[in-house]
């Protein structure tokens, strides 16, 4: 496991040691855990961000965000977006379906 090095505020420091306290977890973990959400959310945000742009097709959004495209099409359901698919994007994406 590597090591991350973060300067932190006083309020987050704070929300963290309520983590710990209600968690009854260690710092570490608390911080792992909430990194590694994060971490994810913003994998997703720019997955959705650069599919919206039409930058990448739906099964390039799914593997920046480190979801199964079905998991992207359910976040994208969820978050009211619409889908911007061509006949050529279903082509695409069921080549890359079957590899």
């Amino acid at each position: 496991m590597n090591v991350i090095s973060v300067r932190s505020t006083s309020d987050l420091e704070r929300k963290i040691r309520k983590l710990m306290e209600f968690e009854k977890s260690d710092k570490s973990s608390i911080i792992r855990k909430a990194l590694e959400k994060g971490v994810n959310e913003e994998l997703k945000r720019l997955a959705l961000n650069l599919y919206i742009e039409r930058k990448v097709s739906l099964a390039k959004a799914a593997e920046i965000a480190e979801i199964s495209t079905r998991d992207l099409l359910k976040l994208i359901k969820e978050r009211g977006l619409s889908l911007n698919i061509t006949v050529e994007d279903l082509k695409k994406d069921f080549k890359e379906a079957m590899k």
